[in-house]
């Protein structure tokens, strides 16, 4: 039998740590637009919740 000479080379690609830091970033991010999403709806029913009331409501 021969002996392979020939081995697969392998393509440098991103580093693992790489690879982490960037999925921690968009963990981050994703976390965020969570957080301001939620502040932002929040905000949107404080504001109609006003207008709904019965007790402010224009009599004719």
């Amino acid at each position: 039998m021969t002996p392979i000479t020939n081995t697969a080379r392998v393509t440098t690609t991103a580093s693992t740590t790489d690879a982490e830091k960037l999925l921690r970033d968009m963990a981050y991010v994703l976390k965020l637009t969570r957080r301001v999403k939620e502040e932002m709806s929040a905000d949107r029913a404080q504001t109609q919740t006003p207008a709904t009331n019965p007790e402010r409501a224009l009599v004719a």
